[in-house]
């Protein structure tokens, strides 16, 4: 459970809107609940639409925010996540499956380490989203980044340069706390 852990604060509205969607009776909120032009110009950037497949162990993303094309390196809009693009992509497909298995919202922090002090910090949060049944049919995701750096490097370009490691995961149960740091697209 997602206790004094922090959520980032482009994220907090996320879940706050997600939570409002869901209501107090049920466990995730159906897809066409959730209209992306509600959440505002400041998330719209951030967001992650994927289809969850295979029992969430297959993605494809439907609609992909600027902020994490830029980040990525790549537009994967329409495609399928391939893993073996390396260790941070690995863990985006676990976060997703594990939205699916535990049929709740997921927050994770995961960082990029690189020559003296340099790195490039990823926050997630991913959502379940129902399409006329019980379990999670699509994922509502927000990815934000941070980093001391003005312009850090894109992931695509990180991957064999930088270590990687995730930091927390957890199941968040609707408590959040805005963290602070630079926030970077």
């Amino acid at each position: 459970m997602l206790a004094d852990a922090m959520i980032h604060p482009v994220l907090g509205p996320l879940l706050r809107y997600w939570n409002d969607k869901r209501g107090a009776e049920r466990i995730m909120p159906e897809r066409k609940d959730i209209d992306p032009l509600e959440m505002g110009a400041r998330l719209l950037p951030h967001l992650l639409l994927c289809d969850l497949l295979d029992r969430g162990n297959r993605i494809r993303f439907r609609v992909v925010g600027t902020n994490i094309v830029r980040r990525w390196g790549f537009e994967p809009t329409a495609k399928y996540l391939d893993e073996n693009l390396g260790p941070y992509f690995a863990t985006l497909g676990e976060l997703h499956h594990a939205c699916f298995a535990d049929r709740a919202p997921i927050y994770s922090v995961s960082a990029f380490r690189w020559g003296v002090n340099r790195e490039l910090e990823a926050h997630h949060l991913v959502l379940p989203l129902a399409k006329g049944g019980l379990d999670p049919a699509i994922a509502l995701a927000g990815i934000a980044f941070r980093s001391d750096e003005v312009f850090p490097p894109q992931i695509r370009n990180l991957n064999g340069v930088a270590r990687f490691e995730e930091r927390y995961r957890s199941i968040v149960e609707g408590n959040e706390v805005p963290a602070r740091g630079r926030n970077v697209a």
